[in-house]
C-alpha cells in the first residue's frame, strides 16, 4: 500500500490553504471577481467570484488527493508499494502548487500587483525540479512515472530512462525558473511548454531505443 496520505507535512500545507482560504473571505470585498485564467500575452482573460475563485486550489487538492487515494487502494499491493515514493512526492508538491496559487488569488484580492504568469512559470519550475529528483527513485509501477510497455516490461529500462527524464526534468526545472525571472509573460508559455514536454518526449525516445537495443 501506499504510505498514509495525511503526512504531516501534507497536514500542514492544507491547513495552510483553509487559512489562506478564510483570509480571502475575510479580507477582499464581497463582489470581488478575482482572475483565475491568463492568456498567452500574460493579460487575464477569465473571472470567478470571490469565492469561486479561492475555493479552486483547494478543489484541487481534493482532486489530487482523491485520485492517489483511488489508485493506491485499487492497485496491487506490489504495485503500490513500487509507486510509494514518487507519487507521495507528487502529492506533496502539487499540495504545495495549490498553496501557492491560494496565497496569489488572496493577494491579487488585495490589490497587490501580482505577475501571475511569472509566478506559476517559477512554481512549476520547481516543482520539476522536485519530481525529476525523485523519478530515479521510483520503481515499475503502473501509476507513477513513464509508463509505457517498454518500461514497465523490462526494470533496467525503467531505471535507464527515469533517470535521464528525471536529470532532464530537473534541468528543465532551473531553465524554467530563469526564463520566469527575465522574459515577458508573452514568451514564458513556450519556454514552460517547452520545459515540460521536451524531457518527457526525449524520455520515451531514449525508452525506445534502450528497448530496441536489448533486443540486438
Amino acid at each position: 500500500m501506499m504510505r498514509p496520505l495525511f503526512t504531516p507535512i501534507r497536514i500542514a500545507l492544507f491547513v495552510a490553504i483553509i487559512a489562506a482560504f478564510a483570509a480571502g473571505l475575510v479580507l477582499v470585498p464581497a463582489g470581488t471577481m478575482l482572475p483565475v485564467h491568463w492568456g498567452v500575452s500574460g493579460e487575464a482573460d477569465g473571472f470567478l467570484p470571490r469565492e469561486w475563485a479561492l475555493l479552486i486550489p483547494l478543489l484541487m487538492v481534493a482532486l489530487v488527493w482523491t485520485v492517489f487515494y483511488v489508485v493506491g487502494r485499487v492497485a496491487k499491493p506490489s504495485d503500490a508499494a513500487a509507486g510509494r515514493y514518487s507519487a507521495g512526492v507528487a502529492i506533496t508538491a502539487l499540495t504545495g502548487l495549490a498553496l501557492v496559487l491560494e496565497a496569489a488569488t488572496v493577494l491579487i484580492g488585495l490589490g497587490v500587483a501580482l505577475n501571475m504568469v511569472q509566478l506559476l512559470g517559477l512554481a512549476l519550475g520547481v516543482l520539476l525540479v522536485v519530481l525529476g529528483n525523485a523519478m530515479p527513485k521510483s520503481q515499475p509501477n503502473s501509476f507513477a512515472g513513464l509508463r509505457m510497455p517498454t518500461t514497465l516490461s523490462d526494470p533496467a529500462n525503467w531505471q535507464a530512462t527515469h533517470r535521464l527524464t528525471g536529470l532532464l526534468c530537473i534541468i528543465g526545472g532551473l531553465v524554467l525558473i530563469v526564463a520566469a525571472l527575465l522574459l515577458p509573460a508573452s514568451a514564458l508559455i513556450w519556454w514552460l511548454l517547452g520545459c515540460v514536454f521536451v524531457p518527457i518526449l526525449i524520455g520515451v525516445a531514449y525508452s525506445l531505443s534502450y528497448a530496441r537495443r536489448a533486443k540486438s
